[in-house]
């Protein structure tokens, strides 16, 4: 966690979006939810804004998932060969998640969001088999809807333990995602108020320069 911080610490959201996109292509030796708890840290110290770290998060993710379902769909079979691809994409691991895949489909997924171990199988495998790409970014940005806000939050929340927080998401990690839930509908609930606030100011202004105008008349 130490050496994850120290990398954000020069630029928290532009890092933050380099190490996701990293992880989404399986390379760091840390996982996605240590990057997010540490954006949350910064966010908990005033270097980067909630909404700031959201945008470079998401960002990093939904680029990072989308490379490994274009290499599913036009690289194929030949990164079975690649040196740093071979042993994620074992015979045995391929079969079985194609398996589940012919299976269930878009939950299948969906599904692997929220399972580090098998995201990258899944995701190549889904633009491999012919998923279309709307229809993968869709389902991982659903999927990151309830992980990356939550995660951020406790990362904030518990931003002078962080190594308890991670513990505390393996724990509880269906609690989690229902924390997920809640926060992305507060967080939309504030951004649609803001923009029925900002409607109706500009509708204010709009008849005041008409009534203005008619006085002027």
């Amino acid at each position: 966690m130490e050496s994850v911080l120290e990398i954000l610490a020069s630029h928290p959201g532009l890092w933050a979006f380099g190490l996701l996109l990293l992880c989404g292509l399986g390379l760091p030796p840390w996982s996605e939810e240590i990057v997010l708890l540490g954006t949350g840290y910064f966010v908990a110290t005033g270097d980067l804004s909630f909404w700031g770290a959201m945008g470079w998060c998401y960002a990093g993710i939904l680029l990072g998932d989308s490379f490994i379902w274009w290499m599913g769909k036009f690289a194929g079979e030949r990164v079975y060969q690649w040196p740093f691809l071979r042993k994620k994409f074992q015979p045995a691991r391929r079969a079985r998640f194609q398996k589940i895949f012919f299976a269930h489909g878009a939950k299948a997924v969906f599904a692997a969001r929220f399972l580090p171990g098998i995201r990258l199988m899944a995701y190549f495998i889904a633009g491999n088999l012919g998923m279309p790409l709307w229809r993968f970014a869709l389902l991982d940005s659903l999927g990151a809807l309830l992980t990356v806000p939550a995660s951020v939050f406790i990362g904030r929340l518990f931003a002078e333990n962080l190594d308890y927080a991670l513990a505390l998401i393996h724990k509880f990690e269906i609690p989690i995602i229902i924390l997920g839930i809640v926060l992305g509908w507060w967080l939309f609930r504030r951004w649609r108020a803001a923009q029925v606030e900002k409607l109706s100011r500009i509708r204010q202004q709009r008849a005041e320069r008409a009534t203005s105008k008619q006085e002027d008349s």
